[in-house]
């Protein structure tokens, strides 16, 4: 038997959990990554089907029961390989409870499985992981099922991680996140920033032809440099590649192209989690990857919405 440490440290990993096989997968690997950063796991089983125990007091002991017992044996199972595990079972929605965990406990990050719905029901509200990731405070990390994160993690491999750049607060966040996967294994990171040729034009002042699908070579020449410069901020040049992709697509579209022709196991968006209108509007390269990966997708907030909403 493998007895677990206690840890001192107090930003620990938030991992929903609804018992399915996509979600026992994600908490194998979200207790391998707390016991390489030597911290703690919360893990969390929201019963979202006894949603009136919120308002009625009397239904309240119901619903945990109905969840305790899984979720002990889990946690039970992860402290036989050493995890430092907290349990919790909680009633309500789902992604508003993990974000609310994640809140409280000023967690270093949220984990959650990837789990199907209808395209209906995905249109209309969305999953579980896309909605935890457009509210959380804190970087979330959506796993998809046969994954190869746990066998980095084991340091049986490296992990193939590409990166969508866009020279925002919450992109330099996402470089900042990846710096730290260092810690857990070795990485290899891909760093692409797809533009569309007339907006570049207009920001730089640029009156000259434009190429149908192309930068002109100066302004190419400057955005690589511009990027080369921002990557080098937060990852060794040997251990990351820089990309300029001239486009007149949606930016995902790039990154999906990239990933599956460069067999990437994890790809790193910023968020810069827009509300109402704008966010409709104006779209989200975040929400979109996370619709249609068929990789792993971590989802990274601007660091000053990790201070705002940790302070309150």
């Amino acid at each position: 038997m493998v007895k677990c440490v206690k840890t001192n440290d107090e930003s620990p990993i938030v991992c929903g959990t609804d018992f399915s096989a996509a979600a026992i997968e994600a908490v194998d690997i979200a207790a391998a990554i707390a016991r390489r950063l030597q911290s703690r796991i919360v893990l969390v089983h929201v019963d979202e089907s006894y949603g009136m125990a919120a308002v009625d007091s009397d239904l309240f002991d119901p619903a945990v029961a109905h969840g305790r017992p899984e979720l002990n044996r889990i946690a039970d199972r992860l402290r036989e390989s050493g995890t430092d595990v907290e349990e919790r079972v909680l009633c309500g929605s789902a992604f508003d409870k993990l974000v609310a965990v994640a809140t409280k406990s000023r967690a270093r990050l949220i984990v959650v499985g990837a789990v199907g719905h209808s395209l209906v029901r995905r249109l209309l509200v969305g999953s579980v992981a896309e909605r935890t990731a457009e509210t959380s405070p804190v970087p979330t990390l959506v796993l998809r099922p046969g994954g190869k994160l746990l066998s980095w993690i084991q340091g049986k491999r490296g992990l193939k991680v590409l990166v969508g750049y866009d020279f925002s607060p919450a992109s330099d966040a996402a470089l900042d996140w990846v710096s730290k996967l260092r810690k857990i294994g070795k990485c290899q990171t891909t760093v692409l920033y797809s533009n569309w040729p007339p907006d570049e034009a207009r920001r730089l002042g640029y009156e000259g032809p434009l190429p149908l699908v192309a930068n002109p070579a100066q302004i190419q020449k400057n955005l690589e440099r511009d990027l080369r410069k921002r990557v080098a901020a937060f990852l060794p040049e040997q251990e990351a590649t820089a990309i300029v992709e001239p486009g007149w697509g949606n930016p995902e579209g790039y990154l999906f192209e990239m990933a599956n022709g460069q067999h990437v196991d994890l790809i790193v968006v910023g968020t810069h989690q827009r509300r109402g209108l704008g966010g409709i509007l104006l779209g989200s390269v975040s929400r979109g990857v996370l619709h249609h990966a068929r990789m792993s997708v971590a989802v990274i907030p601007p660091v000053e919405n990790i201070i705002r909403k940790s302070t309150k």
